[in-house]
């Protein structure tokens, strides 16, 4: 499918704030206005979608609620980037309630992670839309901003400098929900950097996000073509205990993606995960990527991790394992 690049998003631009999946109703007040006040010293403004503050059982609206939130965001002229307030449970619902074709004719900079997996690779599958994996509204309410995180999103959503290169962090915070306690300082610590579980050089588009929620899609008419493709995939609380973790990463091998892929990054998995005891994600990979030969890489700074890299989904990239080094070969958006 042909690919349909956003334009980059300017200083005055308006980003729209939806919640395809869970409400932001659990966010302190205090936290929403941190989260507006963040992105406004961006240059941006900041508008939210009617049903973000809504409740429909565990989700922030009815399907066709929430489908039609999103779909106003695309084609409202006035909107000129879409971030998710954060994941939650099933996006997967509004799959089938959106117009793809309308969202082509309407491409804007679209961003989110965690439950949003399933929105970042229908829209790159379906629509041909570059779209990003990344912070999401609620990483923007702590007083708290990583620097690395914030001029990364910057230089993906705002500028279109190609071939640009993405390496570990020098810094992290291993406390996923710290914006739930925006009183408390977080504590940042070094960052071992990215670890070489098998080395080379591949290359291939980017497609990936949340394990778990990708996998919501295996079987379906969304599940994506991995051939050839960098995959990138993490995990949070949701995949522990860690025979959890391993029995995702065993169906992903059972769906034929190692067979196909090019590359496989690792999202850093928060301590919270529960990969405890003897159960360690080495032993999870040797287990799972036995006989196959692709470079690997993990601890990648992104997903429910501090800071959150922001991945164009679609783009071209090669990534050196040995030297820890993705290289975007394209600008995710255009001028």
């Amino acid at each position: 499918m042909e690919l349909f690049k956003p334009r980059r998003l300017r200083e005055g631009d308006t980003i729209r704030v939806v919640a395809p999946a869970s409400n932001m109703d659990i966010l302190d007040k205090n936290a929403v206005k941190m989260g507006v006040e963040n992105l406004q010293k961006l240059g941006f403004r900041v508008e939210v979608s009617p049903h973000a503050c809504r409740r429909h059982g565990h989700a922030s609206g009815t399907p066709k609620e929430r489908a039609e939130d999103l779909m106003d965001a695309f084609t409202d002229i006035n909107v000129d980037g879409v971030m998710a307030v954060w994941g939650g449970w099933n996006s997967n619902d509004i799959l089938d309630l959106l117009d793809y074709a309308e969202i082509r004719r309407h491409p804007k900079v679209f961003i989110g992670y965690s439950d949003i997996t399933v929105l970042n690779v229908a829209l790159i599958e379906k629509a041909g839309l570059v779209n990003f994996q990344g912070p999401a509204f609620v990483t923007w309410t702590h007083a708290h901003l990583m620097e690395w995180e914030v001029e990364d999103f910057k230089k993906a959503i705002m500028s279109t400098e190609a071939p640009r290169a993405l390496e570990a962090s020098p810094t992290y915070i291993d406390d996923t929900y710290y914006f739930l306690h925006p009183e408390k300082p977080p504590q940042e610590a070094a960052n071992p950097g990215w670890k070489t579980y098998r080395g080379g050089v591949a290359g291939g588009s980017m497609i990936g996000g949340h394990l778990g929620t990708l996998l919501a899609l295996a079987g379906t008419k969304y599940w994506p073509d991995l051939r050839g493709r960098v995959l990138f995939v993490e995990e949070d609380e949701e995949g522990g205990p860690s025979g959890k973790i391993a029995r995702e990463f065993r169906q992903l091998e059972q769906t034929g993606a190692f067979d196909e892929i090019s590359a496989l990054m690792v999202g850093r998995i928060p301590s919270v995960a529960g990969l405890k005891g003897g159960d360690t994600l080495e032993m999870i990979l040797d287990e799972c990527l036995d006989g196959y030969d692709f470079p690997v890489v993990t601890g990648v700074d992104f997903g429910h991790t501090n800071p959150i890299a922001t991945i164009p989904v679609g783009v071209r990239a090669s990534l050196d394992a040995d030297k820890g080094r993705l290289v975007y070969l394209e600008a995710g958006v255009q001028g």
